[in-house]
């Protein structure tokens, strides 16, 4: 795919050279126009990057959060996740597998976004964790108001609104 893509340019680029080289104008729109429009896509594809991070357990400790993660931790029947309000202005999820996936770790692999839907993939492992219910924390600098949360193995964890 990022091969046709990048052929698919180069011909646009040869197509636009062959038809503006006759006038000086379309010179200058080719050297001039053509990179600035690539800059501006590259800018924009880059201020619209949803920026996450997995927040260490340790750093969990406020009152709301650390009830939750007792309540999960003795409801183990609890899977999906809540959207908590993190500190420095990033909301974070957190994610909970249940009792089911005892003994196994989580990692987020990607966060993507699109029009009208946070989506999260995870891929879970077993290596012993000693979680009754293992969870994860997701920070994030913007949170959609769906949210789809994806395991590799197909399994969906979380796919609602908030409220």
């Amino acid at each position: 795919m990022p091969y046709g893509v990048l052929s698919l340019g180069v011909m646009t680029l040869a197509i636009l050279y062959f038809f503006l080289n006759r006038y000086p104008l379309g010179r200058k729109i080719l050297f001039i126009g053509v990179p600035l429009i690539m800059a501006l896509h590259i800018l924009f594809i880059f201020i619209n990057q949803v920026d996450y991070r997995v927040v260490d357990k340790e750093r969990l400790t406020d009152d709301e959060t650390g009830n939750y993660i007792e309540k999960i931790e003795k409801d183990t029947s609890i899977v999906g996740y809540k959207k908590f309000k993190g500190g420095e202005g990033e909301d974070f999820l957190l994610i909970s597998m249940g009792g089911e996936r005892k003994g196994n770790t989580i990692e987020v692999l990607e966060v993507n976004e699109d029009s009208e839907k946070t989506i999260i993939r995870i891929r879970t492992s077993f290596n012993k964790n000693p979680e009754p219910n293992p969870y994860i924390a997701v920070a994030l600098t913007r949170i959609k108001s769906k949210v789809v949360i994806l395991d590799t193995d197909g399994t969906n964890y979380g796919d609602g609104l908030f409220d």
